[in-house]
C-alpha cells in the first residue's frame, strides 16, 4: 500500500485520535507493527501553533518514517499556512481531516462539518495541495479522512472526495 511515494510496511493504520496519537504512542504502534500512524489532529488557528500543547502534538523528533500531521479548519488560507508549517517541521503525508463529529468542531465549519460543504472542502483541499506542492519537498503526499456521509451515506460525497487531488482518502 501506498500514500503518494511511500510504500507502507501493511495496510494496518492506527487512526489519528485526539488526546491519544501523540508522537510516544505512534511510536509504539509503529514499533508493534503498525504500517502507518497519523498524529492527532492539530488547528490550523495560527494564534495557536505556539502553545505548549500545540508543539507537544508536533513533535516529531526521532519518528519512524513515514511522518504525518492531520491539520484541521475551515479556512483554505489557514489550513495552507498550517501545511506549509507541517511541512517544515517534518511531515511528509499532510492529512486533512473532514471527519471529526465534535459538536464545536463542527459548529466552526471543519471536520465533518465541511462534509455539509463540498465546495469549501475542495477549495480547502486545492490550496493545500498547492501549498505542500510548492514545498521544496517533492516527495510530500496529501491525504483526506472523512466519513462516508454526514448524517446518512453520501454516494455523492464519497464520489467528490475520491475526484479531488490528493493521495489517499481514508473513509469510516
Amino acid at each position: 500500500m501506498y500514500i503518494g511515494p511511500y510504500q507502507l510496511s501493511n495496510n494496518l493504520i492506527v487512526a489519528p485520535m485526539a488526546g491519544v496519537t501523540d508522537r510516544p504512542f505512534r511510536t509504539l504502534c509503529k514499533y508493534f507493527g503498525a504500517g502507518h500512524a497519523v498524529s492527532e489532529m492539530m488547528t490550523s488557528d495560527q494564534t495557536l501553533r505556539m502553545s505548549k500543547k500545540s508543539l507537544y502534538r508536533a513533535n516529531f523528533d526521532g519518528e519512524l518514517a513515514p511522518i504525518s500531521a492531520q491539520i484541521a479548519g475551515s479556512d483554505p488560507f489557514d489550513l495552507a499556512e498550517a501545511a506549509r508549517y507541517q511541512v517544515a517541521n517534518g511531515a511528509q503525508i499532510v492529512d486533512i481531516n473532514m471527519g471529526c463529529p465534535v459538536p464545536k468542531v463542527i459548529k466552526s465549519g471543519a471536520g465533518s462539518g465541511l462534509i455539509c460543504a463540498p465546495d469549501l472542502a475542495e477549495q480547502i483541499v486545492l490550496s493545500v495541495h498547492a501549498a505542500i506542492a510548492a514545498s521544496e519537498r517533492p516527495e510530500m503526499a496529501l491525504s483526506v479522512k472523512t466519513r462516508i456521509g454526514f448524517n446518512e451515506i453520501s454516494t455523492d460525497w464519497v464520489k467528490h472526495v475520491l475526484q479531488l487531488p490528493i493521495d489517499a482518502a481514508i473513509f469510516h
